[in-house]
């Protein structure tokens, strides 16, 4: 059963309240949350051109190319999203195959 597009999935701790955190804390939870937003984006990068690549060798030509044994175009993507160990990636372009 497909789950509601913004419903997270990943399990997070409730991160500390600024009161019972020290400064100290406090900031090395910032770059956490941080790297967490950049290893999010660079595995969505990363994923996004395995499965281009993918379906180009499975296709055999590359995007907008034609080949004697294949007339047709790629029929674009959809988006999904994927829970991670770093937190829930958004809209990850999902290519369709013909």
């Amino acid at each position: 059963m497909p789950l509601d597009k913004k419903q997270h999935t990943t399990l997070t701790s409730n991160p500390p309240t600024a009161e019972s955190s020290t400064p100290q804390e406090v900031v090395q939870q910032a770059f956490h949350q941080h790297l967490r937003e950049h290893i999010r984006g660079a595995v969505q990068v990363v994923m996004e051109e395995i499965m281009r690549e993918e379906l180009t060798q499975f296709l055999g030509a590359q995007w907008g190319e034609s080949t004697p044994e294949r007339k047709g175009y790629r029929s674009g993507s959809y988006s999904r999203d994927l829970a991670t160990a770093s937190g829930q990636i958004q809209d990850l372009k999902v290519r369709r195959r013909p």
